[in-house]
């Protein structure tokens, strides 16, 4: 194909994929002439390749790089390497158990729809078309039906915002780790020995976020109690202290 039809098929321009060329992310293409030259579909799968792991992995052009000289040394397409992964930690961290129904795991805790509709909001859980959850949902919101009951609640303040925020922080920190993974580890290993490495890893890294999230909240008690400590100093014993700001550290409500 001509690079007006490579372009076209997939949707990157020209001067994208003559930069991808000129830094070794694409093959040169067979000349026919001087001013023409022929692509074939190694540029197209790879092109489509390169867009997916810019676009859904937030990869930079180098970790990409590395990626596409993996797969080629195995024989695969970078996006078939990364699906294997994929795969096979899917395979290691999904929890087992059957889809349950969101509302059924709900009301285990309390049948005020509100309270399954903020954790949805929330990004907590996702709902399937015919009202189930995944085991993993499920797990969560059983946690968090347990949170609410200890009266980690939006009648105590504890909102459905504070409960995106945990969500927005996870998903942050997860996309760092998997770039981090994809450009110090992924690019260099095999794909079995990359996807045992990330399945050995994650339940270590889960303990060490347990362990230094009640470090943080042991300093920020200690903290907080330094400025009620003071503020009653300053008050008299008969005046009752201001709330530290940024209230006191709690659980995820719903």
């Amino acid at each position: 194909m001509r690079m007006r039809d490579l372009e076209k098929v997939s949707g990157v321009s020209r001067e994208t994929i003559r930069f991808y060329i000129r830094e070794g992310l694409l093959p040169e293409p067979v000349k026919t002439s001087r001013n023409s030259a022929v692509y074939d579909e190694e540029h197209l799968a790879r092109l489509f390749a390169i867009r997916r792991l810019r676009g859904d992995r937030y990869l930079p052009l180098s970790v990409i790089r590395s990626l596409l000289e993996t797969s080629q040394a195995e024989g695969s397409a970078p996006a078939e390497l990364l699906h294997d992964v994929d795969r096979y930690l899917q395979a290691r961290l999904q929890p087992e158990g059957v889809r349950e129904s969101a509302a059924a795991v709900a009301a285990e805790y309390s049948d005020d729809p509100d309270h399954l509709a903020e954790c949805i909001d929330a990004g907590l859980i996702e709902v399937a078309k015919d009202g189930t959850i995944s085991p993993r949902d499920a797990r969560i919101l059983r946690i968090v039906n347990e949170i609410a009951a200890l009266g980690f609640t939006r009648k105590s303040g504890y909102t459905g915002d504070i409960s995106a925020r945990y969500v927005e922080l996870m998903r942050w920190l997860a996309r760092e780790e998997v770039r981090d993974f994809l450009a110090n580890s992924a690019a260099r290993l095999s794909r079995e020995q990359a996807s045992d490495m990330a399945a050995r890893v994650v339940p270590l890294l889960n303990t060490l976020l347990g362990e230094l999230h009640v470090r943080e909240i042991l300093g920020a008690l200690a903290e907080g109690d330094t400025v009620w400590k003071t503020a009653n100093d300053n008050s008299g014993d008969d005046a009752l202290p201001e709330q530290p700001a940024g209230g006191s550290p709690g659980p995820v409500p719903c």
